[in-house]
């Protein structure tokens, strides 16, 4: 898959989910207001025949039951008419006095309304209709119909302030790339620059010894031309090649004793299989190697320790285990070291882990991380797919 289809699909992806969440809310909502409106009606129709048995038997003490009992248990609106009178009514929230010229204008405009949404339930006696029950959805439904569109609004507005803050977080990170880009560009090049000033000199000073003198300064520009790719190809996709991992890790091993002090006491060490190989590029995985190395010799500081590399191939793919015998690394740190502008160091730029982390993930679709750490024992893991 190309890398540019992934956050297409990722967006795709979540509309969907976002679209069949908003769905499911309608979808549920609608159950529930159909679950309600089911009981107003089987009440009301319980309600109705009880009314209407209790006149047929004119019995006191069932009629009583209905209008003292059964009728205030209704928790819906509820007027009962008589031919064109208002006979009772029940939950309709009017100000009016009850049997006044206003209440009963404003019961017949319920009625209307009522009618509506559900059909008039008759009241007979003797076979003969002499008057109706309506009725209304309960409150609850009334305010369940507006839920679905509050728990929506709010979901978009918590969403939009989520968004705003991963922006203000995105915005953020990259401020610090681009400082710890200046700064690692300033440098990766200090060194050969200053060499090269040093070798310059000494030419206009010596008459001798000039092709030694050019030999170091033809490996300074090497140098310089290493960092000028190794920028390059950090902001575009380069072409993966075949790389034998024990060439390439003798090359910075060799480079990095050559830039220890003699008396630091630091081994590295190396075992695996020399024919393992990976799809990659050279240059990119030799900087995320070398950064690793150089995190590694700055948690041994001044004193003396060993740096392992082991290289094994398994199913999945590459495995490269790389451990030193520094200080450690707090568990809680494990990840946030792979964050920009994170550094354990007064004056680091926390940037050198961050590019190995884009370099192996990013670029190669491979994995690193803290695989364990401890006072005297850090393990690195990468992984890189087959």
């Amino acid at each position: 898959m190309k890398a540019s289809q992934k956050p297409f699909n990722i967006k795709l992806s979540l509309f969907i989910l976002a679209m069949t969440i908003i769905v499911m809310i309608f979808w549920v909502n609608r159950i529930m207001i159909n679950q309600l409106r089911d009981e107003a009606r089987s009440q009301a129709e319980i309600l109705a025949k009880s009314y209407s048995d209790a006149i047929n038997s004119s019995n006191e003490e069932d009629i009583r039951f209905v209008m003292d009992i059964l009728l205030p248990s209704m928790n819906f609106p509820i007027l009962i008419t008589s031919k064109d009178e208002i006979s009772a009514g029940l939950n309709l929230g009017f100000s009016a006095q009850e049997g006044s010229d206003e209440y009963n204008s404003q019961a017949w405009v319920m009625v209307k309304k009522m009618d509506q949404s559900f059909p008039p339930l008759d009241l007979v006696w003797d076979d003969v209709k002499w008057g109706e029950i309506h009725y209304s959805d309960p409150q609850v439904v009334t305010r369940l119909r507006w839920m679905p569109y509050l728990e929506v609004g709010f979901g978009i507005v918590f969403i939009l302030i989520t968004l705003w803050g991963m922006q203000l977080i995105r915005r953020s990170e990259k401020n610090l790339i681009y400082a710890g880009m200046a700064r690692e560009t300033a440098h990766q090049l200090g060194t050969p620059v200053s060499s090269l000033m040093g070798w310059v000199k000494l030419l206009r000073e010596e008459k001798e010894d000039q092709g030694i003198i050019l030999n170091s300064m033809d490996q300074d520009i090497s140098r310089l031309s290493e960092i000028s790719e190794r920028f390059s190809k950090i902001g575009s996709k380069p072409k993966l090649k075949e790389i034998v991992v024990s060439e390439l890790i003798s090359e910075v091993s060799e480079y990095m004793k050559n830039r220890l002090p003699k008396q630091s006491g630091v081994e590295i060490n190396y075992s695996g299989d020399s024919n393992i190989s990976i799809q990659g590029d050279w240059v990119l995985i030799r900087w995320a190697v070398e950064n690793l190395m150089k995190n590694a010799v700055d948690a041994m500081g001044s004193k003396s320790g060993d740096i392992s590399i082991i290289l094994t191939q398994t199913e999945a793919g590459t495995q490269l285990d790389m451990s030193d015998t520094g200080k450690g690394i707090p568990r809680s740190d494990w990840k946030n070291i792979f964050r920009p502008g994170h550094s354990s160091k007064p004056r680091g730029w926390g940037l050198g882990l961050s590019l190995t982390k884009r370099i192996v993930e990013e670029i190669h679709g491979g994995s690193i991380k803290v695989l364990r750490s401890k006072p005297g024992k850090t393990v690195f893991r990468l992984n890189f797919p087959l």
